[in-house]
């Protein structure tokens, strides 16, 4: 999940570079085109705790979902389920002001993940970047999945279409989870899942 320009030097000594969640690829069309598809291995249910779901939910500006879920806990998975395509940013933070963001730019059909801010940055020149990732089909309908951890994230959208990782390391862990809209922004259905532990 590291990247060559700073494996070596991230500030941990314990887990360093961890590997992804187990994947699924899969051969896809997008329009005329033939992707490869990368989804979480459907194993991963074994690892879920009962669903807090949000359904046809309109959130206009923001929208609390550390609240709705009664505290943000990590391991976790997001999944959202969009029937329009708009800009949307989900902002994970503390106390300290530390925070990393994850959205979409509809102008430029992108989605992104924002470290700049994210907390310990200063350790290799290139890791404070927003790095971003192309959408690759034009349907209006949107879903994407987060899996977020301690110190990373897996996004997956368009059912794998798209797929970005990102290691973080804040400061103190993020407790705050905010959905943020340009305007007025429909959820089909928001699911927050609690994942168990791997290590018993």
């Amino acid at each position: 999940m590291s990247n060559w320009l700073y494996a070596n030097v991230v500030p941990t000594y314990k887990w360093r570079n961890a590997m992804t969640i187990p994947r699924e690829l899969k051969i896809k069309h997008a329009g005329n085109d033939i992707l490869v598809a990368s989804v979480p291995v459907k194993e991963l249910i074994i690892m879920e705790e009962q669903p807090i779901v949000v359904k046809n939910n309109t959130v206009i500006d923001s929208f609390d979902i550390g609240q709705k879920t009664k505290g943000v806990k990590f391991p976790c998975r997001l999944n959202l389920d969009m029937d329009s395509i708009k800009d949307f940013l989900i902002v994970l933070s503390n106390d300290m002001g530390e925070q990393l963001l994850i959205g979409f730019d509809k102008s430029n059909n992108q989605f992104y993940i924002d470290r700049t801010k994210s907390g310990k940055t200063d350790f290799q020149k290139d890791f404070a970047v927003k790095d971003t990732a192309q959408r690759f089909i034009k349907s209006q309908k949107m879903d994407v999945s987060l899996i977020i951890d301690v110190s990373s994230v897996e996004l997956f959208a368009d059912k794998g279409l798209t797929v970005m990782t990102a290691l973080f390391f804040p400061r103190t862990s993020y407790d705050r989870m905010h959905l943020y809209s340009g305007g007025e922004l429909i959820i089909k259905e928001l699911d927050f899942i609690k994942l168990k532990s791997i290590w018993k």
